[in-house]
């Protein structure tokens, strides 16, 4: 989950019109609107406008390899881009044509792996960072380089940034372990390396962080990010969680300067506050893959936060800061299982983990309502919710065989363990009467008073093999359960008697039905399976009353699956792989855009207030979704 005090930001919009990984983004205004330029493994460059996602134009032709760094400026009076790359040219671009200004610049080094604008002498010069180790100055307007290659870094330059220090013009570069300082007008270094980084530095911003204190921002690969003054190159702070840096950049949010970081082993893009180094936001702008570089911009009033990935997609989120951050807080690893319920009126989720914890998180907040849960040897497995007069109480299975009874209010154990399965628990399953039924690899199925924590009815034995998925809900008013069939297809169990009612289908194929989900519409149950059948693996819908299917969702591969029923509009909610998708259950058609995520995604649910939850390794993401009614 995200930590204390930061909520979960789905991206403003989206605009995936690269079929290769982006690796620069910047952005400014043209014609009135706010527009990203973006440049990468395609070898063009491209203007999207931010309000609507579109593409402004036609792609920029002219690199024939990566582009790899962008950059701004005026030359004649005329909005320009600076592009570099692996094609060893710098090229500029007119903004408001996107025609190229004059011929580009050859460079007689390698890559092209950063660049910035500066001044010298009146005049604007572009500051090349090199795979080749040398950093070069370039005048914008002759093409010609001013002085002699820079030289001091022991290994490819990832990162350049320029600054005025003490009235004079400066680059500031990293690359090897080191970030360099060098005066613009004789090329000479200005003090000693900043030393201290453990792996290379492929990320640098210059900053002031009070008057006249100037800092930089820097890291990179398996080292720390570091705030160092730019004066003496002395440390001032360390930014926290932020060991592999892709990419950083800064803004001033409600009076707050604040660092803005990527980091390559996070799905998130985190914001710091500059002053106390602390955690004030986390936004999940949903790349698949890598983020590559961030910036921001202003759209419609709102500050927001664009950023690429290296899966091809350029996103964009709202800038939101809240309250220093705690530490963060996240089950120490991957989620097996959610649930939703409300706790004192607040609506929550509960999750289980391989770590053999519960908790239990403000969906508003993104709080833990309550220390984690503990009792479970083994990796929790199955997790269900409900009320009991009054109450939300949370019931847990895992790989110990146990079932757990939590009083969420009080955050401990409603009662004992109850412990008369004999082996892993599959699959947990609650209603309101107050009931719960349960299955296991012992192939029982065991269902519970809730008030009491007594066994009702017999224990029964699963048809032929155990029961991979069962889910509760309402048949003619009586409180069912319905069970996915080892050969297929569902059948339907009285909760009051642990009985089988007799409704039961085969279903189209006759393997085994790993997942179910039911909702109500109308009054009336439907219900959704999936099998194990790779060569038939779509998702079956069903009128649980007749048994007659009603349709199918061309979704292959569900790793996870939900259903709800919001404003009258029954959904369901699919995940394969990392992709999350939200569907009609009147039409049988997707009603959003498939949410994308970096990690496999092991859980999912929906509740009656428009909640989707998603579970992917360790992490939670919380999205509000519409029927459109």
């Amino acid at each position: 989950m995200l930590p204390k005090g930061v909520k979960s930001c789905p991206p403003l919009g989206t605009v995936d019109g690269y079929a290769e990984w982006v690796a620069a983004v910047t952005t400014t205004v043209l014609d009135g609107r706010a527009v990203a330029i973006t440049g990468g493994g395609g070898r063009t460059l491209r203007v999207w406008d931010l309000a609507t996602g579109e593409r402004v134009g036609a792609p920029w032709t002219g690199h024939t390899n990566a582009v790899r760094a962008l950059a701004l400026s005026v030359l004649d009076g005329r909005p320009v881009a600076v592009s570099g790359g692996d094609d060893r040219t710098v090229r500029v671009w007119e903004l408001a044509s996107g025609k190229p200004v004059g011929e580009p610049l050859h460079l007689h080094a390698d890559s092209v792996k950063a660049l910035a604008i500066a001044e010298r002498r009146g005049r604007q010069v572009v500051v090349t960072g090199c795979y080749d180790t040398t950093v070069r100055v370039w005048d914008l307007e002759t093409r010609q380089e001013v002085m002699a290659p820079l030289r001091g870094h022991t290994g490819p330059v990832y990162a350049v940034a320029t600054a005025v220090l003490n009235g004079r013009w400066v680059a500031v570069t990293g690359g090897d372990r080191t970030v360099r300082v060098w005066d613009l007008e004789t090329g000479e270094p200005v003090g000693s390396p900043f030393t201290g980084h453990s792996g290379y530095v492929s990320a640098i911003t210059v900053v002031e962080l009070a008057a006249g204190h100037q800092v930089v921002v820097s890291g990179g690969y398996q080292s720390t990010t570091k705030v160092s003054d730019l004066a003496t190159g002395l440390p001032v702070s360390v930014l926290p969680r932020s060991m592999d840096l892709e990419s950083v950049t800064t803004t001033v949010v409600n009076g707050r300067l604040v660092a803005i970081t990527c980091d390559r082993n996070e799905p998130t893009i985190q914001v710091y506050d500059l002053e106390t180094t602390e955690l004030v936001g986390e936004l999940f702008p949903q790349h698949r893959r890598t983020i590559h570089a961030v910036a921001t911009a202003v759209v419609d009033g709102r500050q927001v936060v664009v950023s690429s990935c290296d899966g091809g997609s350029v996103r964009v989120s709202d800038l939101a800061v809240g309250q220093p951050a705690d530490k963060p807080v996240r089950h120490d690893a991957a989620i097996t299982a959610v649930a939703t319920t409300s706790v004192d009126g607040r609506p929550v989720a509960v999750t289980g983990s391989d770590d053999e914890t519960v908790r239990v998180w403000d969906l508003d907040t993104g709080d833990q309502v309550c220390r984690p849960l503990t009792g479970h040897t083994g990796a929790v497995t199955a997790v269900a919710a409900t009320q009991v007069d009054g109450r939300a109480v949370a019931i847990t299975g895992g790989k110990d065989g146990e079932i757990h009874l939590w009083d969420l209010a009080l955050g401990k154990a409603a009662r004992a363990p109850l412990t008369t399965h004999r082996g892993p628990i599959t699959v947990v399953a609650a209603d309101n009467t107050p009931r719960a039924i349960t299955a296991g690899d012992d192939k029982t199925i065991r269902v519970w008073d809730l008030r009491t924590g007594e066994e009702t009815g017999n224990p029964r034995k699963s048809d032929h093999r155990r029961v991979l998925d069962l889910t509760t809900t309402t048949l003619d008013d009586r409180p069912v359960a319905v069970l996915g069939r080892w050969g297929g297809g569902f059948r339907v169990r009285d909760l009051a008697s642990n009985r089988d009612t007799g409704l039961q289908t085969t279903g189209t194929n006759g393997k085994p039905v790993r997942l179910v989900a039911t909702t109500v519409v109308d009054g009336r149950p439907i219900a959704i399976t999936t099998n194990d059948d790779w060569r038939d693996p779509s998702i079956e819908v069903w009128d649980v009353a007749t048994t007659q299917q009603l349709g199918r969702l061309p979704m292959t591969n569900v790793a996870a699956l939900a259903a709800t029923t919001i404003d009258g509009h029954p959904i369901a909610v699919t995940a394969s792989y990392g992709t999350v998708a939200v569907w009609s259950l009147i039409t049988f058609d997707r009603i959003s855009p498939n949410l994308e995520f970096p990690n496999e995604v092991n859980a999912v649910t929906a509740t009656p207030h428009g909640h989707i939850i998603v579970c992917f390794d360790r992490d939670i993401a919380v999205f509000t979704v519409s029927t459109g009614r």
